[in-house]
């Protein structure tokens, strides 16, 4: 009995070392800025906020999933966006966060944004600032995706 506990003792070791060598092999790190709009002041126009990767992202790095969070005080009616280089490429965030693999393989050494418009107060104090975090999720590979 003692004997077959070593041993599932060893085998449940090997196989946690196991994993955490693929998981170290695969390379997957990540990125997460926080930040506040500037205040929304006017109904129907956007804002976008820059959400910058770290200074240490390769070039060859490409990204594997996205996380984007947001909130804000009051009842106002903000819809909100995630875009990826600017404003073409964008998920909308419905409710206080998405996950997505919408940029799935695009360059992860190049901003993201979240872009919020105010689409009605219901009696929210004016301005509306809208808190934000984005965490990226990239792997490096041999060639990294170039847009043309």
């Amino acid at each position: 009995m003692q004997r077959r506990r070593t041993l599932n003792c060893g085998l449940a070791l090997a196989l946690l070392a196991l994993g955490a060598g693929a998981a170290a092999e695969t390379g997957v790190r990540a990125w997460t800025h926080t930040g506040v709009s500037p205040g929304l002041h006017t109904l129907e126009r956007s804002v976008a906020v820059p959400y910058p990767p770290d200074a240490g992202v390769p070039h060859n790095a490409v990204i594997t999933r996205v996380h984007a969070g947001r909130d804000h005080a009051g009842n106002a009616d903000i819809q909100s966006f995630l875009c990826w280089n600017g404003v073409d490429q964008c998920v909308e965030i419905q409710g206080p966060s998405v996950n997505t693999a919408a940029f799935r393989g695009l360059p992860a050494n190049q901003p993201l944004y979240l872009v919020h418009r105010l689409r009605a107060w219901r009696g929210a104090a004016k301005p509306v600032f809208v808190r934000g975090t984005v965490t990226v999720w990239y792997a490096q590979t041999e060639s990294a995706h170039t847009q043309p």
